[in-house]
């Protein structure tokens, strides 16, 4: 799995230009790092194809910050491995 969180986080820092190093756990997606809907559904898609894996819309709007995200993403990776 910490590869699949690896992953994610290199994915949102490449679409949103934002240095890696920012992006931990704690950090208010939408406040602090200021991804837009349009950002966001560029992330959502690119990590569903580099990842095989599905994210509902409605999962995604409860979300906060990068680590509940990062959590949704080795959560629906794990229930696809079984």
């Amino acid at each position: 799995m910490e590869e699949i969180r690896r992953r994610v986080r290199e994915i949102i820092a490449r679409i949103s230009r934002i240095d890696i190093q920012e992006l931990a756990d704690d950090v208010n997606v939408r406040e602090e790092l200021g991804i837009d809907s349009l950002m966001a559904m560029e992330i959502i898609a690119t990590i569903e194809r580099k990842l095989e894996i599905h994210i509902d819309e409605e999962h995604y709007t409860d979300i906060e910050t990068i680590g509940e995200f990062i959590d949704l993403v080795t959560g629906l990776c794990r229930n696809r491995h079984g």
